[in-house]
């Protein structure tokens, strides 16, 4: 049976010790803004399953291009990037009755996903995901695919989750991560 606690420390970190090891680690350190990346580069429903896909995750480091400097994160961040531009010019990959039309950005967190050695995430799903993290389903926990049941009994982690000046700091973490994604007015003096 995992123990596990989880605490921030005085510097910022989120701080999770396991006993037994989870993936081969006894502890995982991370920010809250590592939190808010994992969220939009892989597509993620909510701050639990972006903990989980940290603690299960292990990058598969024969998918690093040394010519290039290509790693497992960098199509994703394109992808997401590209996607910005695209909503920031009016363009939606959502059909009417929500489905996720031929998404590029999906396409590009599962290949994120798969050299993270995480589950992949089908265009339904994606679907299924976006329409619960729209609709008023208070109580139901929309899930992209990434197994949960490691992080529900880390003692303090509920605690934080529900902490309303936790929740606005990631809130902050995911704003500050998005704008730093988003397209830049050129602007000329």
């Amino acid at each position: 049976m995992l123990s596990a606690t989880f605490e921030m420390d005085e510097n910022g970190l989120c701080i999770i010790r396991c006993d037994p090891p989870v993936n081969g680690s006894d502890s995982f350190v991370f920010t809250p803004d590592v939190i808010a990346s994992w969220k939009a580069l892989l597509g993620l429903a909510s701050t639990r399953e972006a903990i989980a896909a940290i603690m299960q995750g292990r990058e598969d480091t024969s998918r690093y291009d040394r010519a290039t400097g290509r790693g497992v994160w960098t199509g994703a961040f394109e992808a997401l990037e590209s996607a910005l531009a695209d909503s920031a010019t009016g363009v939606s990959m959502l059909a009417d009755d929500g489905e996720v039309l031929d998404d590029p950005l999906t396409a590009a967190r599962n290949e994120t996903r798969a050299g993270m050695r995480l589950p992949v995430m089908s265009n339904e799903t994606d679907a299924r995901m976006r329409a619960a993290l729209t609709s008023d389903a208070s109580g139901v926990e929309a899930s992209s695919g990434i197994d949960v049941a490691c992080t529900r009994d880390v003692e303090g982690l509920d605690a934080f989750l529900e902490d309303e000046s936790s929740q606005a700091m990631l809130d902050e973490c995911e704003e500050r991560f998005y704008e730093s994604l988003m397209p830049r007015q050129n602007q000329q003096n």
